[in-house]
């Protein structure tokens, strides 16, 4: 009989641990064309750092139910041409041409608004929520504005260069207009976990400088939301902000997570200047810049090494094919994992990253994108 009771009980836990997890997502878009959405859930732990899920459309309404273990930041793709911003190489990824939002456990999210040439609707149900919503309403229009602007340039439906400067013009005001708006935001919303999130986005796309992204965590409210996750991460770049700055002993790599297999230290370098390179296949850039480095490791071959630090969202499968049909840019390779993130110690957000250390282990300089000041620094230190 006991057995029974604890079998009943365990049941009744489950269904309990099951329905706590459930989330809902329902509402109804205006000018919702498609016969289904897609709902993109951002983390980690998924494969490739997403999970899709179908949700069906009927009649411009839609009701979708999951599970989800903690609070993740989401996006709805509508599945609609007239939102995609389309060039003749591909389109520009528009944040305008999705809706944002938070899934948690126990969110019973509701949508609503209307879908123009970009997603104007918006979540609303919860505090999280109603906040997110609160800032993209101010600045989708925006953002909507400015890449249809960079769409007719780069289609060039617009020839004369008077026209086109005024235009880039008009596109870099409303930019930093979001920017603004999403500095204050952040700054009047200290308690906000859409806040947290958004300053951590900030820092991800450097739309934000270091003093003022380690001013703005400051005054984050750490009692409420140091169980976020995206709190965690902004408490990490910060504290790399400091760990990483000019003249600082560069913070250590131990990891056997090389495309080698063997394991790998950063200190065993020492006597020699590294050049630090946080990079990934999907960087275009990136890969532009690699057979410069190889010209430089080759003309400083006794007084340098080269260290790439992957940054993969497939568990390395795209790096390691990508080494293995490239021989010649074989030097010391790194993946940064989530148990060993070196993206965030070293509090990377553009790609590339460059970062410059002395023979004595100390960092020289940092420089972000692939451009010839990296090199002028190396023949000036080298040379």
């Amino acid at each position: 009989m006991k057995i029974k009771f604890l079998f009943v009980s365990l049941m009744i836990g489950q269904i309990a641990f099951a329905q706590i997890n459930n989330f809902t997502i329902s509402g109804k878009i205006k000018g919702l064309e498609s016969s289904n959405i897609y709902l993109i859930i951002f983390d980690d732990a998924f494969k490739n750092g997403y999970r899709r899920d179908t949700i069906a459309v009927n009649k411009e309404s839609f009701h979708y139910k999951g599970t989800i273990d903690k609070l993740i930041y989401a996006s709805i793709s509508p599945n609609m041409d007239r939102v995609v911003k389309k060039i003749s190489s591909g389109f520009f990824p528009a944040k305008s041409s999705s809706l944002q939002l938070f899934v948690f456990p126990g969110a019973n999210i509701k949508i609503s608004g209307r879908i123009t040439d970009f997603v104007d609707a918006y979540p609303s149900g919860d505090i999280v929520n109603n906040d997110f919503a609160k800032l993209n309403k101010k600045i989708y229009p925006l953002l909507n504005r400015s890449v249809n602007i960079s769409v007719k340039i780069a289609n060039k439906l617009v020839t004369d260069h008077v026209l086109i400067k005024k235009m880039k013009d008009t596109a870099a005001m409303l930019d930093k207009q979001v920017i603004s708006i999403k500095e204050k935001f952040v700054r009047e919303n200290s308690s906000s976990v859409a806040a947290i999130w958004l300053l951590s986005d900030m820092m991800i796309r450097s739309q934000v400088s270091n003093n003022l992204a380690t001013d703005l965590f400051s005054k984050m409210n750490k009692e409420k939301l140091v169980d976020i996750s995206y709190y965690t991460e902004v408490a990490k770049r910060v504290s790399g902000f400091s760990l990483t700055a000019a003249g600082k002993t560069v913070p250590d790599i131990n990891s056997i997570n090389t495309y080698t297999g063997d394991k790998f230290e950063l200190s065993s370098l020492r006597g020699k200047y590294v050049l630090l390179d946080f990079w990934g296949t999907w960087c275009g850039p990136c890969i532009a810049g690699m057979p410069k480095m190889k010209e430089y490791l080759d003309k400083y071959n006794d007084k340098m090494e080269i260290v790439g630090v992957a940054s993969e969202s497939d568990k390395g499968e795209r790096w390691r094919k990508f080494l293995d049909g490239k021989p010649q840019y074989q030097w010391h390779h790194v993946l940064s994992t989530k148990d060993e993130d070196y993206i965030l110690k070293f509090s990377v957000a553009g790609f590339p990253t460059k970062i410059i250390v002395d023979s004595a282990g100390k960092i020289v300089g940092r420089f972000v994108g692939e451009n010839d000041e990296i090199y002028k620094k190396l023949d000036e230190l080298l040379r």
